[in-house]
């Protein structure tokens, strides 16, 4: 009973890494195609819009605002960050290297654990 116990536990180890390494390798494309879409934007000359609307007072306020400056509304969240090209694009490098990381550990573990 204890050694098919340890086999379920292997393969779930394998698949929780397959899955850890796909979803590095996603984002990190994810995050350098968003940079190559806001290098398009600037040479375009495309003005990506800092206003928006407030949703509860519906004035003008910026696009990175927490708080609302005329009715106090509370946002959370900033959303600036998605627009540099150079946030996206070292993301993407981070990720992608985390992703190669995570994929020669589980190389070198399921040949630890299966090729002997």
């Amino acid at each position: 009973m204890s050694k098919k116990i340890n086999e379920i536990s292997d393969y779930f180890g394998v698949f929780c890494l397959g899955a850890l390494t796909l979803s590095l390798f996603v984002l990190s494309i994810m995050f350098i195609i968003k940079s190559f879409i806001n290098i398009y934007r600037r040479l375009k000359g495309i003005k990506i819009d800092r206003m928006t609307p407030c949703t509860t007072c519906r004035r003008s306020i910026s696009n990175t605002a927490i708080i609302c400056p005329y009715c106090g509304e509370h946002y959370g969240k900033m959303n600036g960050l998605g627009d540099s090209i150079f946030i996206c694009f070292l993301f993407g490098i981070g990720l992608f290297v985390l992703g190669i990381a995570s994929l020669t550990e589980s190389v070198e573990w399921f040949e630890q654990t299966y090729m002997k």
